[in-house]
């Protein structure tokens, strides 16, 4: 269990440092990653069985975040929301592979369910620095689209 332990650890600093030295699309997907885990590890602590069916709490986490994080592409002024969004479908993803095929190893769907947050974590962290990059070197970074 400790790929758990670091990917919290690596998920806080992360947030953390978005927070911190972010602009307000990287503050946003900070926060919103760093409640979709704490809300994923709560539903994983209460299921019974884990990955065993359809994780529906984890799966409730998932959608919502996803919603949130392709809300947060069309509007932020950045890239990077749109790889997140694709790598959270793809942890989405996996919930409708359970569903189809029921059979699916339980150990499969937990690391179709996981795999895609270290990127996305990481995504995270760069696109923090890259905004203090643009700030360093414009003075100032457009955080939203305008429309």
């Amino acid at each position: 269990m400790v790929y758990i332990v670091v990917f919290n650890l690596i998920q806080l600093l992360a947030s953390l440092y978005a927070f911190v030295r972010g602009g307000a699309p990287e503050r946003l997907a900070g926060g919103l990653l760093l409640v979709a885990a704490l809300l994923t590890r709560i539903f994983f602590l209460g299921s019974v069985a884990p990955y065993f069916g359809i994780e529906i709490g984890i799966l409730a986490v998932d959608v919502v975040l996803l919603v949130a994080l392709v809300t947060l592409a069309l509007y932020a002024d950045r890239f990077w929301p749109i790889w997140l969004s694709a790598l959270q479908a793809l942890g989405a993803g996996a919930h409708i592979a359970k569903a189809i095929d029921p059979s699916v190893v339980s150990m499969a769907y937990a690391i179709l369910l996981s795999v895609w947050s270290y990127p996305m974590v990481l995504i995270l962290a760069a696109a923090t620095l890259r905004h203090q990059r643009r700030l360093a070197v414009a003075g100032s970074d457009l955080d939203w689209s305008v429309r």
